[in-house]
């Protein structure tokens, strides 16, 4: 589990939670534009 550090270790590692965050953030977002696009494609190709 996730134990709280006191700010003063905390203040200088914090590019990589960010980095990992931008990446998930971006991650999600391709994985949505894509399956929003290929439920279009496969209801455009059933009608």
């Amino acid at each position: 589990m996730f134990l709280p550090h006191p700010p003063e270790e905390h203040e200088e590692p914090v590019a990589q939670p960010l980095a990992d965050a931008h990446f998930a953030i971006v991650v999600l977002a391709v994985t949505s534009v894509t399956l929003i696009i290929f439920v279009l494609i496969v209801t455009l190709w059933m009608s």
